[in-house]
């Protein structure tokens, strides 16, 4: 079930669309959720990669490319690696948007925030983890940005289950890339919170509609997108205009080419509070992924400090009361890893997977 007219190029994945008993605020329901899986072995971990804000589940196909091309099965055996749009991004927006409008048209009436929160998401996530797909599995998380946060969420406002059995998912290691993680202490002058308000304000300012994607690609790439692009590989630049961008009729019966995240969802997801968490929700999280003969939390950087400073990088390994597993740098690399340095970022997984790797076999 695919909006789109041209499959990824190898190695293609599954296609899948699970139905997902999940909560937006208080009110129960069930959402869509799009994802893709690619399928390696019979055996070993399963990898489940998460997008930051106004990512979509394909723009992880370069990475995930240069890891099954250079993976070194006798160090870590992979199973599968699953990648999922959040409930109102890619593809999956397309297949939630009525439950979506209904739910924000509701809100402005009653006086509520109808647009979905990163504690949302979390719900969201722990519903696709606990989904009869990864029944059973030994699951790594990867999260980029944004939703870091919500993998702290999940992991710390649900109940999960602490041992292994059949019935649940059972979270073995969790990969931060970039985490965009703030705290109640953040001062104001902090490049987080300074980038946070400026994307809120950018994101309801900026264009959404164009006469076609080809038209919307030549705008991300020149100065429209304010140079942002400019610097991202181009398989994801193509896989952005292709999965993240819909055709929507407008009245005169013409079509205009608008991102699936609508402006007045992508904003509020930027505000600093969005990604605010107790640092007693990070160490809770370094103390459960180190028990058990679980492999801990990893943290992979960006060696060009956009968005996480130094202050920002001690904050967060403060929180985790410097109990994070390992950590790694992407050289030449800007807040937007994934999108930037695909190989190089595979590859720096690659050594996380190995560590991981090393006595995941004595657990399964």
């Amino acid at each position: 079930m695919s909006s789109s007219s041209r499959s990824l190029p190898s190695p293609t994945p599954e296609s899948h669309v699970l139905a997902l008993s999940t909560t937006l605020g208080n009110d129960a329901l069930t959402l869509q959720c799009s994802a893709l899986r690619y399928p390696v072995s019979d055996r070993g971990i399963s990898l489940v990669f998460t997008h930051g804000v106004a990512g979509h589940k394909e723009q992880w196909h370069p990475v995930v490319t240069r890891l099954l091309e250079h993976h070194d099965t006798t160090k870590c055996d992979i199973r599968e690696i699953w990648s999922l749009d959040f409930p109102n991004h890619g593809e999956t927006a397309m297949l939630n948007r009525t439950i979506l409008d209904e739910r924000k048209a509701r809100g402005l009436k009653e006086g509520f925030v109808g647009t979905c929160t990163t504690t949302d998401y979390a719900a969201y996530l722990v519903a696709f983890l606990n989904s009869p797909h990864l029944r059973g599995r030994t699951v790594v998380g990867l999260g980029h940005s944004g939703s870091c946060t919500v993998w702290v969420h999940a992991l710390t406002q649900f109940p999960f289950p602490h041992h292994h059995h059949h019935h649940h998912h059972h979270l073995h290691s969790l990969i931060l890339i970039e985490p965009t993680l703030m705290f109640p202490s953040m001062s104001p002058e902090d490049p987080r919170s300074i980038h946070g308000a400026s994307n809120v304000r950018g994101a309801l300012a900026k264009r959404d509609h164009w006469g076609s994607r080809q038209e919307a690609r030549r705008w991300l790439v020149g100065n429209g997108a304010r140079g942002v692009w400019a610097k991202r590989d181009t398989r994801v630049l193509d896989l952005f205009v292709e999965y993240a961008f819909e055709d929507v009729k407008t009245a005169n019966t013409s079509y205009t080419t608008t991102p699936t995240l609508r402006k007045d969802e992508e904003s509020p997801l930027y505000a600093c509070l969005a990604h605010t968490i107790q640092p007693r929700q990070l160490a809770r999280v370094c103390a459960m992924l180190n028990e058990h003969g679980k492999r801990g939390v990893h943290v992979v950087w960006a060696e060009i400090e956009e968005f996480i400073s130094k202050t920002a990088k001690t904050d967060i390994l403060d929180a985790a009361e410097y109990r994070v597993t390992t950590q790694r740098t992407i050289r030449g690399a800007g807040h937007a890893i994934p999108q930037e340095k695909p190989e190089a970022l595979a590859d720096g997984l690659e050594d996380v997977l190995q560590f991981i790797g090393r006595n995941v076999r004595a657990v399964l």
